[in-house]
């Protein structure tokens, strides 16, 4: 897996980014309509009607038209029109739908589905911001937009792809959640994919590159970027929103196994030790009891095995997922 940009000004500009000082510009309803700007009609048939319940006035036509920006002689688009659509997609994704109807490969995927995702990790970012008492809207806005390279991409590529989009339209600080939501603490491996020529994970469990190996764009990116909270919250977001609700780490992971054909060893013992760490790391942040046994740090190193790995994730995914509804429901 290597990821590059399209060209030099977006390595130079996200290097820049890397150390920008994060500036609040956009509202969290701006980011959910960025989101959902020019998707097809059909991609947002159910939320249409959610929206023609409020609007009975309105065609089904007319309400797509009122989600792409485009006010009309009946109903004129202001705040009060503007926060009703947002919170219709909520409620069409609440009750079980998808945004809209269109699927592909004989029913199996519903094209908008990404964009519900996108929306339940907005959702559950902002809440564990909340929780961690930081900022909910850019949380929010970080969990949004995070796949909006899947506008032009469904591959791997949707990662830089996204912070070209989002850099070029000025929403730099969201860009930047494009390449780091998959990856854990700078860790350069998602969980799936096979790891680049020259990069693996030594007999002490630590991420390792050989002596002159190439490194692609986004790992050169990472090495300049420090994680913060939020780009934390976003990786634990990315895995537990699915496009139909929050569910558990573990669950999540299951979720996404059942769409990959196959998976790298040493990127999955190596992923799993390090998502189950951070689920420890954020239990305790957000005041969480944390057992005697599952206080060390999770390591993959010679002799550990996958078994032994799974165990420790699932213990550390039921901890933390117990703790996030008590916290959410109390």
């Amino acid at each position: 897996m290597s990821l590059y940009f399209k060209n030099e000004h977006y390595r130079r500009q996200s290097l820049k980014d890397a150390k920008r000082e994060y500036l609040n510009m956009h509202s969290v309803k701006e980011a959910f309509f960025l989101l959902i700007k020019n998707a097809q009609e059909t991609d947002l048939f159910n939320l249409c009607k959610f929206v023609q319940s409020h609007y009975p006035q309105l065609s089904l036509h007319e309400c797509y038209q009122l989600t792409q920006g485009e006010g009309n002689e009946i109903l004129p688009l202001d705040e009060e029109v503007l926060s009703t659509i947002y919170h219709c997609a909520y409620q069409c994704l609440e009750s079980g739908n998808s945004l809209g109807t269109r699927t592909i490969m004989d029913g199996k995927i519903n094209t908008s589905d990404w964009m519900g995702h996108c929306l339940w990790e907005g959702k559950l970012a902002g809440q564990l911001a909340s929780i961690l008492n930081l900022d909910v809207s850019r949380a929010e806005k970080l969990g949004i937009l995070h796949d909006y390279g899947r506008k032009i991409s469904q591959d791997v590529n949707h990662i830089t792809r996204g912070y070209e989009e989002l850099s070029d339209a000025g929403w730099n600080e969201e860009a930047l959640g494009c390449l780091t939501h998959s990856f854990l603490a700078g860790g350069r491996c998602s969980w799936n994919d096979s790891p680049e020529d020259g990069f693996y994970v030594n007999e002490k469990g630590e991420p390792y590159w050989e002596l002159g190996a190439t490194k692609d764009d986004i790992t050169i990116f990472l090495e300049h970027y420090s994680y913060t909270e939020y780009d934390h919250i976003l990786n634990i977001a990315d895995l537990m929103a699915t496009s139909k609700a929050i569910v558990s780490p573990a669950e999540r992971i299951a979720d996404i196994a059942t769409r990959r054909k196959e998976f790298d060893p040493r990127n999955r013992l190596y992923f799993l030790a390090e998502l189950s760490n951070k689920l420890i790391e954020m239990l305790i942040k957000m005041g969480g009891e944390v057992p005697e046994d599952m206080s060390q740090k999770v390591v993959v190193k010679k002799g550990v095995t996958l078994e032994a790995i799974t165990l420790k994730f699932e213990r550390a995914s039921t901890l933390f997922f117990a703790e996030y509804q008590k916290r959410i429901y109390c």
